[in-house]
């Protein structure tokens, strides 16, 4: 047996394989060569379509023996009849659509007869059943409104599914994991490899081969990747950003009240971007102002604990848990990817039963730290004057110039070096020049970076809050993962002010808690945050009715954020190297089209050559050919995706606001319309204008974004919806983060911060790095009051 995953060794990992596994190699031959049904017959001529085939130039064809039609059809949608689409509705750009309709194959097969003389669609040669798959596609010669809605349905689902399937890696598209959903090693791998494509059978041709993708880097071209970092980065820093101490004291034990319950001087809502940052130092720097000793500190998270379980973080490096547990390949099961669903984050690392609040939305220690693009903006003098319209806050520069300082050196805030700019970069940044614009790099909170990271980063070259979260652990912080905060626990005396007083939360066997504090800190986002003070009792009435504890019709609204309006061009060359120093070093080139200060509505338009990256999305872009040899052409060594050139223009300080309902959903408030929709025309006429100018001319472009209006926007980076400001008329906590209305309670995070320009990762960490100061010098300090501690 060597190294290579065998036919046999895919069919035990995978669904299809699943009945098989106790089956001989003669079983095996036999069930591979049962004959089809006409359904199953229906997709793999389509496939073959999608995907074709000829003498040394394997295509979907050569997959069939390894089951790939049967995966196809597997996760099944709906009936096609209940699909509602539109019949002038585009029928080629990328909808990702995981499921194929396979209820509609039938009426797919039979409705060849109107068009081809009688024949179904498995009767016809190859050249009629493109013809048909045309017909369908262009849709003009379908008289029958309804039937040509179907028909199109069932193209663009079928479509979707089959080409995400083949350049997803079929059959090496997952990753091989345990019982309990770990990824498995192979013996010998002391690197934590989990690429499939390293290990198996190199006979057999998958999509990531035709398109020229590796997957994840192997070991050995880490190591380059490293030594050429080394040389190109102004430093590098070896060795650990942080580590567990030997010596460090065991976590925070609880002292039993009185009536049996539980009690810690401070209790952490959320282990998040700002969690870890304001747990880690409380149980550093804070004392119990009662006694004079260490604070007892816990930080309750819903998700797990593994990012923390490491010796340290390596940057450049990683250490075995977080290498082994970030794959970089979404599987629908793991932590990575860029959206949930059958390929994408694993539903145990998503609030999926909170519906609607989109957002930053990631369940693990370290949050949505994690999990983001990399881009680190600094707060900024326009931030500052944003945050004290809003809510009349206190703050400025130079009051938040400590924790600004502190974020930009552990989360070391840098721009790439030049001689990461590509061939693409410098055409795009040249054009933008030619229209009077300052380039500048996009600065990025990486450590000893490469040049390639995915979502999370498996080498700890990603900025992340977790280095926080050890400073904790090394100051005795106890971490109760896994574990969903239902309320805050708040008690009122009669007459009295409300008080915090500790919070209730459900483990993982769903066995309940209650937890006391003389602090309580909710750190939970600006999506999430307003739920759980909803659930508490705190809020608007209109919301809360006879379940109010205390009111502030602050809580859950003026919710901001900006917004991202992503267009697109197909050049007539590539722009993009091949291979590995494709994917690798881009410059993130960036600049403003108005000049300093900045104002409401300013754009911001970010883009270049990025790498063309995992070939399912360029397998249904936007300039991806419908089908056929002319598509797989695109896709071949990703000739389609080197010529694509981006622009992401990102309207900031946006004047709308919107509100978190208790079930979830966002809805709009207020919006200045015809300022927003002005914007983004005017946004969309510099990207053509910009085009205009590029060295390489664009064939097609895609500027759909720009027929948004202010009424569909959707906010990204949001904040603000426990905001801090003047007073509870106008907000929900103090300058200091104290809440307005509940002695006790403090609130930080996004949610606390008043206004979004732009982005949200920088903002909150800064947020959170004056918030931890604030705290210890209002509560966890000598001379801060008593109250409430044991």
């Amino acid at each position: 047996m060597t190294d290579e995953i065998s036919r046999r060794e895919f069919v035990k990992q995978t669904a299809v394989g699943t009945a098989m596994l106790a089956a001989s190699p003669k079983a095996l031959e036999a069930a591979v060569a049962v004959p089809m049904d006409s359904n199953k017959q229906v997709v793999a001529a389509l496939g073959a379509l999608f995907i074709p085939s000829k003498v040394g130039d394997p295509g979907y064809s050569e997959l069939e023996p390894y089951g790939i039609s049967g995966y196809v059809m597997t996760n099944l949608p709906p009936s096609v009849t209940q699909f509602q689409v539109p019949s002038n509705a585009p029928t080629s750009v990328g909808e990702n659509l995981q499921s194929f309709p396979t209820e509609g194959l039938d009426m797919f097969n039979v409705a060849a007869k109107q068009f081809f003389e009688g024949k179904n669609f498995l009767d016809l040669d190859e050249k009629q059943r493109e013809q048909y798959l045309s017909l369908i596609a262009d849709g003009s010669k379908i008289a029958d409104q309804e039937q040509r809605t179907r028909l199109q349905t069932f193209y663009r689902r079928a479509r979707s599914r089959i080409l995400t399937v083949y350049y997803k890696n079929y059959p090496f598209q997952a990753v091989r994991r345990n019982a309990a959903g770990e990824p498995t090693l192979h013996p010998g791998d002391t690197h934590q490899i989990t690429n499939p494509n390293v290990w198996k059978d190199k006979k057999i041709v998958t999509g990531w081969d035709i398109a020229g993708y590796k997957g994840p880097l192997t070991w050995e071209e880490e190591e380059k990747l490293r030594e050429k970092a080394k040389k190109e980065l102004p430093y590098w820093l070896e060795g650990d950003l942080v580590k567990l101490e030997p010596n460090r004291p065991p976590a925070a034990a609880a002292i039993k009240t009185s009536d049996g319950g539980e009690y810690y001087d401070v209790i952490v809502l959320g282990g998040g971007t700002a969690g870890c940052i304001v747990a880690g130092r409380l149980a550093e720097r804070g004392i119990n102002p009662k006694t004079g000793d260490r604070l007892k500190v816990a930080m309750i998270e819903g998700g797990d604990d593994w990012t923390i379980r490491d010796p340290g973080v390596r940057p450049g490096y990683g250490y075995p848990i977080r290498r082994r547990m970030i794959t970089d390949i979404p599987d629908g099961i793991g932590p990575d990817g860029g959206g949930g669903g059958p390929m994408g984050i694993g539903p145990n690392y998503l609030w999926s039963e909170v519906g609607g609040t989109g957002g930053e939305n990631f369940k693990l220690v370290g949050g949505c730290s994690l999990h983001y693009g990399g881009t680190c903006w600094i707060p900024g003098d326009e931030d500052f004057q944003f945050y004290r319209e809003a809510s009349g806050v206190d703050w400025d520069l130079a009051k938040f110039g400590d924790a600004i300082q502190e974020i930009r050196d552990m989360y070391h805030v840098s721009a790439p070096p030049d001689a990461w700019w590509s061939k693409g970069d410098h055409i795009w940044a040249n054009a933008g020049r030619a229209l009077g614009f300052e380039m500048r790099s996009t600065e990025q909170g990486r450590i000893n970076t490469f040049g390639i990271n995915g979502d999370l980063s498996r080498t700890d070259s990603k900025a992340t809050s977790l280095p926080w979260a050890y400073i904790g652990l090394n100051n005795g912080l106890k971490v109760i993962a896994n574990a969903e905060v239902q309320n805050i626990v708040i008690e009122k005396a009669p007459g009295g002010r409300p008080v915090a007083t500790g919070a209730v939360y459900t483990d993982e066997a769903g066995a309940t808690h209650e937890v006391r504090a003389a602090r309580v800190v909710v750190a939970l986002a600006a999506n999430f945050t307003p739920l759980l003070l909803y659930k508490s009792g705190y809020g608007p009435r209109e919301f809360l009715g006879d379940k109010l504890l205390a009111e502030n019709k602050n809580v859950g609204h003026h919710l901001s954020g900006d917004h991202d309006l992503v267009s697109n061009a197909y050049l007539e060359q590539a722009v993009v190297e091949e291979g590995l120093a494709g994917e690798a070093h881009h410059g993130n080139p960036w600049a403003a089209t108005t000049p300093r200060p900045w104002g409401e509505l300013t754009i911001h338009v970010r883009g270049g050559a990025g790498s063309p990256g995992a070939p399912s999305g360029s397998a249904l872009g936007q300039f991806a050919p419908a089908f056929g040899w002319e598509h797989k052409e695109y896709m071949r060594s990703g000739a389609g995706a080197r010529r694509m050139m981006n622009w992401r223009t990102h309207l900031g300080a946006i004047p709308a606001s919107w509100r978190i309902l208790p079930d979830g959903k966002v809805e709009q408030v207020e919006a200045d319309a015809p300022r927003i929709d002005a914007k983004i025309k005017e946004a969309g006429e510099i990207v053509r204008a910009w085009q205009s100018k590029l060295a390489v001319k664009p064939v097609k472009a895609d500027l759909r974004a720009f027929s948004r209006t202010a009424k569909i926007i959707d906010p990204l980076h949001r904040t603000g919806t426990a905001r801090a400001g003047s007073s509870p008329e106008n907000s929900v906590c103090t300058s200091d983060f104290d809440c307005h209305d509940i002695d006790n309670l403090l609130i930080t995070s996004s949610a606390a911060v008043p206004r979004t320009f732009f982005w949200s990762l920088g903002p909150t960490a800064v947020a959170a790095a004056y918030s931890y100061r604030r705290m210890i010098a209002n509560h966890f300090s000598t001379g801060s009051s008593t109250k409430g501690f044991a």
